[in-house]
């Protein structure tokens, strides 16, 4: 009983080892997936959040500000605005430097300002030069402002984490399949004799692969519903910091993703172990000793 005991034991630690090597590979591989599915809603998502600071006039009046916000409103380049009184950009600036430096000086010398966010066809360098001489001749307007060096970088950084993401995909698959591999011949090597006997004493191929094939099956499920359930973790997270990007994903996409996952650990576990036990179904006894 203590025997049959340890050996379960064993065997149930080789089953968890296995499903989770397996869903950790196939969570990296379906974290990279996703990447590659939604760059163009990664990019729009990063040009949709390139803001434009237009610094108004010190006297405007509160009607001027509405109705110039009005005006952007009509613009094709515009997505949102957003109006920053001199007391709201006060107390953010509090926040960033953690100090009241406004209380030394006795007054407020900010100015209010209007937060343009545009739309992802317009964050363009060119675009983004026009749009801010275009704004700079407003009578109402003091200054433009924007962050020139993140927008030129945008595109060309998103081109360069493109092919990044997909040569470390294909890499990765390599390394998915020798790791999946390497785990489940592991756990057939402690039953090699097992496979030689019954081969021996006339077991056809497919009975002695059948109960093999049936372990790796689940194996590569339960590895499968782990990916995705370490994925849907991930997605939870993702929407709460960029919820703009995630809600132009493609859910038919994001489904075909989640499918192929589990499709992958599948095909990978049976296959591996289907040549697996073959391996040792074509080995002599004096091999089986040195393999």
């Amino acid at each position: 009983m203590g025997i049959d005991r340890h050996y379960k034991a064993r065997t149930r630690t080789a089953s968890i080892s296995t499903v989770i090597g397996i869903g950790l590979v196939l969570f990296m591989l379906g974290v990279l997936g996703f990447l590659l599915l939604n760059a163009q809603a990664l990019e729009r998502y990063f040009k949709e959040n390139v803001r434009v600071e237009l610094f108004l006039k010190r006297d405007l009046k509160e009607v001027d500000v509405m109705q110039f916000r009005k005006e952007l409103d009509t613009e094709a380049f515009t997505r949102q605005t957003v109006y920053v009184t001199p007391e709201e950009a006060a107390e953010r600036l509090k926040e960033d430097v953690g100090e009241d430096f406004l209380g030394i000086l006795g007054m407020n010398p900010l100015r209010p300002s209007v937060e343009l966010l545009l739309e992802a066809s317009h964050a363009h360098p060119d675009s983004l030069r026009w749009i801010a001489e275009h704004l700079q001749r407003d009578p109402r307007v003091e200054e433009v402002a924007y962050n020139a060096t993140v927008v030129e970088n945008i595109e060309a950084n998103m081109n360069r984490l493109g092919l990044f993401v997909l040569g470390f995909a294909v890499l990765l698959l390599v390394i998915a399949i020798a790791l999946i591999n390497n785990t489940i011949r592991l756990a057939i090597y402690s039953k090699r004799f097992l496979i030689r006997t019954m081969h021996l004493v006339g077991a056809t191929q497919w009975f002695i692969k059948r109960p093999f094939l049936g372990q790796s099956f689940w194996h590569g499920l339960f590895g499968g519903l782990l990916a995705l359930g370490l994925l849907a973790a991930l997605l939870q997270l993702a929407r709460h910091y960029m919820p703009d990007m995630l809600a132009a994903t493609d859910l038919t996409l994001l489904a075909i993703l989640f499918g192929a996952v589990v499709l992958l650990g599948l095909l990978i576990a049976l296959l591996s172990t289907w040549f697996a036990v073959g391996r040792y179904l074509r080995m002599n006894s004096e091999d089986l000793h040195w393999s």
